[in-house]
């Protein structure tokens, strides 16, 4: 009865200030805040934040989210405010509702309050705030023909630069406006509530004059990105971008347009995203600052469900028959070594490891239910479909995720770290290390037709590179081959496929003619047909075959993880097992290193290195971090594979 008492007055409360015009924001609590103070900030009572946040009774929480109401104009100049009903259908998001109406998910929220803390419902009805907007034709005149407060935009006009020509932030101007909320796009001709008093701004570099640059690209800053990220973008020093840019002598600001020089670029200089230059090795244990406990999710795919409590033989039957749960425990033995490594670094961690199974539709949801508080990263789950909806569930609470294993490119998050570097990554790195050692080497290509992005990088980028086209043929002829090499200098042949025949074909040919020619063979792509039962190892190391990869094969068992591992398990580790150590530990130690692990990504300048594995975190272009951290191996005559030479 008293849960029910409390819904009604919530509504019928909710009823009241939809009458008087009232929105809602939302306030989330920082440390030493005081009821008080958050009521002055927003100019209302105590009382009016109580009635909307009953648990304030009990006192307030550091990060914990209040609702708080805030005045609005039903009619404030141009804009109105008016409300469509939507009944809510199967399977429809927050989200996907708010992209229907043109509208943001706080939007959605402010007005169907129930929804900051409950999931939508089949068949319920909420309340859709619809903005309208009166747009004046840019045939009728400027900014200057409209009453103080107000600005006509302009043909390619931005948020950053109206912000700037009225002394304002990006986000003052969205509180002004929030229909622009979210969009980076403004529609000439819409008319937007602007300070009274315009600054005056007589440089030639105002945003008006530099978005008709033809020469230039206009790339806008995000949260925490400063010089280093534009170097690494770029290849801009802080001296030229601020002599392109004044207006960030004072430092990069998110918001902020700066102007790129544009450049004619090749098909694989548009692929390189970030310039594979030597990235020196850095060493986080004794550099770290950091030492409040760290709480770190891990989402596995235990399937728990699977396993019968009372049935060793069948527990151990689906270990033998499931590899995705033998990698998962594999993984989860790495994870907690990790932990009790970075623990002897003064990096203590609340490790909570969960099948993902358990998490359902929403992970809040979950977190909440396992009273899950503060989280500073999750790692996991395995799978790229199932981490993609953990990060996007998370976004709005920017908690870092961890991708552990996959390599496929998916959606992209704000939030989401990509830890396993990419095909073109491996590609670039590989690229890289042929053009910054070709010098005195005979360079040839042999490709199938499938390769043809792969053929146009490696033209672009080796001068003087020779090519034999395989066609839709599964061999080439000795002939073919040896026409193309040098008796006089090394031979470096380059073999793009993933048909297992036509690489045993190749192979055995550069064998053969091994003793005429002295021949090293590479790929950009090291994919199974390398591994084809015809495919001689022994020919392979021979020719002292060169191919990028994620991982280093490590055999020194001496180190203190393989001890440590062989002496709680009874064996050495899997690159599994050895995965989840590299991962896990060098995650916790970027946690120590700044206030976050996205600070960390951001300012840390150089590789990471473990056991088997390296990080070097850049941003992405399209939100998130990416791993460009690569290895460079080699077979050996003695069948080891080694770092590049």
């Amino acid at each position: 009865m008293k849960v029910k008492f409390f819904l009604l007055l919530f509504f019928l409360s909710a009823g009241f200030f939809l009458q008087a015009q009232t929105s809602y924001t939302t306030h989330r609590v920082q440390k030493g805040e005081t009821l008080f103070g958050i009521a002055k900030q927003y100019n209302i009572s105590e009382e009016d934040i109580s009635k909307l946040n009953p648990e304030v009774a009990l006192g307030l929480r550091e990060n914990s989210v209040l609702i708080i109401p805030v005045s609005l104009q039903s009619d404030a100049g141009n804009e109105k405010i008016s409300f469509k009903e939507h009944k809510v259908k199967r399977k429809e998001t927050i989200f996907g509702i708010a992209t229907d109406y043109g509208v943001t998910v706080d939007d959605i929220r402010k007005y169907n309050k129930h929804l900051y803390s409950q999931e939508l419902k089949k068949g319920e009805t909420i309340l859709i705030p619809v903005k309208t907007t009166t747009i004046v034709s840019s045939q009728q005149g400027s900014s200057e023909n409209l009453p103080a407060g107000k600005h006509l935009v302009q043909s390619k006009e931005t948020k950053y630069g109206i912000a700037r020509q009225y002394g304002i932030t990006v986000e003052e101007l969205e509180a002004l406006n929030p229909a622009i909320y979210g969009t980076d796009a403004l529609p000439m001709g819409i008319v937007l509530n602007v300070p009274t008093q315009k600054e005056e701004n007589t440089s030639e570099e105002n945003s008006q004059v530099i978005e008709k640059d033809p020469n230039y690209e206009y790339y806008t800053i995000k949260p925490k990105e400063g010089f280093y990220r534009m170097k690494v973008l770029f290849g801009l020093s802080e001296e030229e971008i601020i002599a392109l840019n004044p207006h960030a002598k004072d430092g990069l600001k998110a918001g902020m347009v700066l102007k790129i020089p544009k450049k004619e670029i090749s098909f694989a200089e548009e692929s390189i995203s970030n310039p594979f230059e030597k990235y020196p090795e850095v060493y986080l244990e004794n550099r770290l600052k950091n030492f409040d406990t760290k709480n770190v999710v891990v989402f596995l795919p235990l399937q728990l469900n699977r396993i019968e409590k009372d049935s060793v033989a069948a527990t151990e039957n689906l270990l033998q028959n499931s590899a995705s749960l033998r990698i998962s425990v594999e993984f989860y033995k790495g994870v907690l070594l990790a932990a009790e490594f970075a623990k002897q670094k003064g990096i203590s961690t609340n490790l909570y490891v969960f099948d993902y199974q358990e998490v359902g539709s929403n992970v809040n949801t979950f977190f909440d239910s396992k009273n899950i508080k503060d989280v500073d990263l999750v790692i996991g789950p395995l799978h790229q479909a199932d981490v993609e909806k953990v990060s996007s569930g998370l976004e709005k609470k920017n908690i870092p995720v961890l991708s552990p294993l996959s390599n496929r490119q998916g959606k992209i998050y704000d939030n989401f770290i990509h830890s396993i570097p990419s095909n073109t990554v491996l590609e670039d790195s590989m690229i890289e290390f042929i053009k910054n050692n070709q010098n005195g080497k005979n360079v040839v290509l042999i490709c199938d037709n499938k390769k043809g992005n792969q053929k146009r990088k490696l033209t672009d980028n080796i001068p003087g590179l020779k090519v034999l086209d395989a066609g839709s043929e599964n061999f080439v002829r000795n002939d073919d081959i040896s026409s193309l090499l040098s008796k006089t200098s090394p031979n470096w042949v380059i073999l793009e496929t993933d048909k297992a025949i036509l690489v045993s074909s190749v192979v055995n040919s550069l064998h053969n003619l091994n003793k005429d020619y002295k021949t090293r063979l590479f790929t950009l792509d090291k994919n199974d047909a390398f591994d084809f039962r015809e495919v001689s190892n022994m020919h392979l190391a021979g020719l002292n075959f060169t191919f990028a990869a994620v991982q280093k094969p490590n055999t020194d068992y001496s180190n203190a993880f393989f001890t440590a591992y062989k002496d709680l398990y009874k064996s050495y580790p899997n690159r599994f097992a050895v995965r989840g150590f590299d991962v896990t530990y060098d995650a916790l130690l970027r946690l120590g290193f700044s206030d976050n692990i996205f600070e960390t990504n951001q300012t840390l300048a150089g590789e990471t290195v473990y056991i088997e594995n390296k990080f070097n975190y850049v941003e992405n272009p399209g939100g998130g971090y990416k791993n460009i951290a690569a290895y460079i191996l080699q077979y050996t005559p003695e069948l080891d594979i080694i770092e590049a030479e």
